[in-house]
């Protein structure tokens, strides 16, 4: 439910390229100095200036105030040897913005797969790449992204997880997890068999029989119906 709310592209790149000519007609050059005027500033914010911390000042370019799906292409940091768990809560530093997320991973494919479908992975493993999806705003522009762990022993120092860069927002791009169901075979017959105990609820074999299923020894087949 939550899935098909988020904002979706029909040709992201033509939509990309269309923004980035738009947001370049009059605006001004690297490294010229400027003068900002800022209106209807509250005079309680004026606390939240510290001269000996950077005054970030920034624009957004159209849609990227909308929420869709991210994926980042990362490396794990070699120093930080602890595991990471898919939906384990981490910082995201991406560009200007920094802000909580928990991720799931899956493998990685520099030339990608003809039917866009990758095994999701529970853990993100030491001296290794994978992609990193969430849920975030749209964002035009590739940058650097930094992935970061609060560090429970010092909260305004926390660990580096992992480096990468923005990959795409393919909201087609389908995670795959494998599951093993396990039962007591009662009768086997040639092309068929019958299996106790493998579902308890009619609710669940609907769910699978329209899965392709794979035993340990490389047999294939189907559900066909529930005989509880």
């Amino acid at each position: 439910q939550d899935y098909s709310r988020i904002f979706q592209f029909q040709n992201f790149a033509r939509t990309k390229k269309r923004i980035l000519t738009q947001a370049n007609d009059g605006t001004v050059e690297e490294g010229t100095y400027v003068t900002l005027y800022i209106k209807d500033v509250n005079n309680d914010n004026g606390h939240l200036y510290h001269p000996e911390r950077p005054f970030i000042v920034f624009g957004l370019l159209p849609h990227e105030n909308k929420v869709t799906l991210l994926n980042f292409a990362i490396n794990k940091y070699t120093e930080y040897t602890e595991p990471v768990r898919s939906k384990e809560p981490l910082i995201l530093q991406f560009g200007f913005r920094r802000f909580r997320i928990q991720p799931i991973f899956s493998e990685h494919h520099h030339k990608g797969k003809t039917n866009n479908v990758y095994k999701f992975q529970r853990y993100f493993e030491n001296h290794s790449s994978a992609v990193m999806s969430l849920y975030g705003p749209v964002t035009f522009t590739t940058a650097p992204v930094v992935v970061f762990k609060e560090n429970p022993a010092n909260l305004t120092h926390p660990s580096v997880v992992a480096m990468g860069s923005f990959l795409d927002h393919d909201t087609t791009r389908i995670v795959a997890k494998r599951i093993i169901i396990t039962g007591h075979p009662f009768k086997v017959h040639k092309k068929s068999a019958v299996v106790r105990y493998m579902f308890f609820s009619p609710e669940d074999i609907d769910w699978f029989k329209p899965i392709q299923l794979h035993t340990k020894h490389g047999k294939i087949g189907h559900i066909k119906e529930s005989l509880g």
